[in-house]
């Protein structure tokens, strides 16, 4: 008796599964029908995996961009963003101020002081590197006023 119980369920079992299976394939006919229609007679989820796509190419592209623009900001603190300029007349002896002192720093005061000095005979032109605002070497003056207006605008 029990064995005609056992193949009484396996047969509703599978009668089950083939009914199961039958609708599945034709719920999937029907899915992939709906899919046409809604895509204008294409194929809407082909039409969405490839927006997927385009949507991960440009994140993959705006990453790129970033990256791009992090490079182009850390090579733009080391360019020169403040510039002192102080002209004087170095002997006293031209009233044109033809003497100068340049001072060149990028955002963190590194970069140079150069200093022309002018005279009727002579004229020289000397640079005195500048590391976070100050130099080891004796300033003048002149190059302290230079590398001042260029600190503070």
């Amino acid at each position: 008796m029990e064995n005609i119980y056992l193949i009484i369920f396996s047969i509703i079992s599978l009668v089950i599964s083939i009914i199961s299976i039958f609708f599945s394939f034709k719920t999937y006919k029907k899915y992939g029908q709906n899919m046409k229609k809604l895509g204008n007679g294409e194929n809407l989820a082909e039409m969405i995996k490839e927006y997927v796509s385009q949507v991960e190419n440009l994140n993959k592209r705006d990453d790129q961009i970033i990256k791009v623009c992090n490079n182009i900001n850390e090579e733009l603190s080391h360019c020169i963003k403040k510039v002192g300029l102080y002209r004087y007349d170095a002997f006293g002896n031209t009233k044109n101020k033809l003497s100068f002192a340049l001072t060149l720093l990028d955002k963190e005061n590194n970069g140079v002081v150069i200093n022309s000095i002018y005279g009727q005979d002579s004229s020289n032109v000397y640079s005195k590197p500048i590391i976070k605002g100050s130099c080891k070497y004796n300033l003048s003056d002149e190059e302290k006023e230079s590398i001042n207006k260029a600190i503070n605008g």
